[in-house]
């Protein structure tokens, strides 16, 4: 083997063991939303979000469940968009590899 071809092998494992080691650093956080009476809120769009960004959406189902996935371990805002212009926000935070969320009470 040549010193090129050993050297690109050694990068190639590296590149590979950083991505591996980068998928295991992500979380995921599932929660669930319900109405004042009890009743599942289904169909609401929620982020988690710092002053690093802000996650893709995900939307409760018809049980009120969601589940964010791929998400670094630390501190977020959990945002719960009842209103398109201010969503209502619960300070959180996410650890590995799986954080349930407190339940939110939305209108």
């Amino acid at each position: 083997m040549t010193r090129h071809a050993y050297t690109l092998r050694i990068l190639a494992c590296g590149l590979i063991l950083g991505l591996a080691a980068a998928a295991a650093q992500a979380a995921t956080a599932s929660g669930k939303l319900v109405h004042a009476n009890g009743s599942p809120a289904a169909g609401i769009s929620v982020t988690l979000a710092n002053d690093q960004g802000r996650s893709a959406p995900a939307w409760s189902d018809s049980n009120g469940s969601y589940t964010i996935s791929n998400v670094p371990a630390g501190r977020y805002y959990l945002q719960v968009w009842t209103n398109p212009r201010t969503p209502q926000t619960v300070e959180v935070t996410v650890t590995e590899p799986s954080t349930s969320l407190p339940q939110v009470t939305v209108p």
